[in-house]
């Protein structure tokens, strides 16, 4: 009996020792400092390294596609992969792809130091890309999620980094 006590405690302080919440390291510290001025001045660019459709696989992308965020200029240019419930026009406006100077912007710092952002853009004319919304989660450590939410296709979400 006295063995099953020991060992129980033993799990249990293991546990509890994995449990401990990770501390960042002065430059991680640094790094976030960085980050977190970016976001807040409103200057920064997130950069997407691959893309998840909703109807589909991840894909990997190789070429610079960014969302630039300046005081007050917006410029997205994103790739589209998924359903469209309009027919383009001309096929090439079917990515995300616009400059706005006239949108909602919000920004709410999280308990755990990440960022939530949401961008609707009011200026739009491709008719693509009208009412769109952009919510962008921002760790840290500077990744990034970006979730594009249109209303005439399927949302899609891209991951990457802030610069």
């Amino acid at each position: 009996m006295k063995k099953i006590s020991i060992i129980t405690s033993l799990i249990l302080l293991a546990i509890l020792i994995g449990c401990k919440t990770k501390e960042l390291t002065p430059e991680q510290q640094a790094k976030a400092k960085e980050y977190a001025e970016k976001i807040e001045n409103r200057n920064f660019t997130f950069h997407a390294t691959s893309a998840q459709p909703m109807s589909g696989r991840t894909v990997n992308l190789n070429y610079d596609y960014y969302l630039k965020v300046k005081n007050d200029t917006i410029i997205a240019n994103l790739p589209y992969y998924g359903r469209s419930y309009v027919a383009p026009i001309n096929p090439r406006d079917i990515s995300i792809d616009f400059t706005s100077t006239n949108f909602n912007y919000s920004d709410t710092k999280k308990k755990d130091g990440s960022y939530e952002i949401k961008i609707e853009p009011l200026d739009i004319t491709n008719r693509e890309n009208v009412g769109i919304s952009i919510l962008l989660r921002i760790s840290p450590s500077g990744y990034g999620t970006l979730n594009a939410l249109p209303t005439n296709r399927q949302n899609i979400s891209f991951y990457g980094t802030i610069d």
